[in-house]
């Protein structure tokens, strides 16, 4: 993604295009992550149909106005965030008083999508500031993207090593 983006900036196009790709791609495969952890039927078919409908609403509003493509699209941040939090939410509440499976990374992503969210809703704000304000709304969302990544790898250290304790053999 950020090669793309760097060879469409050096090229002189619109990276935003990128970006908005990027947020409903994101948002199709977190979906797809937290309902293949729905504990009911109902929640399932929660999940999926908001997908589906969120999917066709972007769509719809991309089509009828294309120029929301190279611009942060604001509807569109708000609606993936806002559902992949309730998500999440629904995944860390099926967990009360059992193991937790993926709980770091479902707490990075909810981390994650509420302080990032607020950054891109003001980056259409930020296009007419000088270049010291408008990177600086940049550097937090790669600070908060780190921190996000600490979480995956704290995720994946508790899942293995647990995993690994179990293969120990006794002589």
């Amino acid at each position: 993604m950020q090669i793309t983006m760097e060879v469409l900036y050096q090229l002189g196009f619109h990276n935003l295009v990128v970006v908005n790709i990027f947020f409903l791609g994101n948002f199709i495969l977190l979906s797809l992550f937290f309902k293949s952890f729905s504990k009911t039927r109902e929640q399932e078919n929660f999940i999926g149909y908001t997908l589906v409908a969120a999917v066709g609403a972007i769509i719809v509003q991309n089509w009828r106005d294309t120029q929301l493509l190279f611009q942060f699209n604001l509807f569109a941040i708000t609606l993936t965030a806002a559902l992949l939090i309730c998500y999440a939410l629904i995944h860390l509440y099926n967990q009360l008083g059992t193991d937790k499976s993926y709980y770091y990374v479902t707490v990075g992503i909810v981390i994650y999508l509420l302080s990032s969210t607020v950054l891109y809703l003001i980056g259409n704000l930020t296009q007419n500031l000088s270049p010291d304000i408008k990177y600086l709304s940049w550097q937090l969302n790669a600070l908060l993207v780190i921190v996000l990544q600490l979480f995956y790898c704290y995720e994946w250290m508790v899942t293995f090593s647990k995993k690994n304790e179990k293969k120990t053999i006794n002589l």
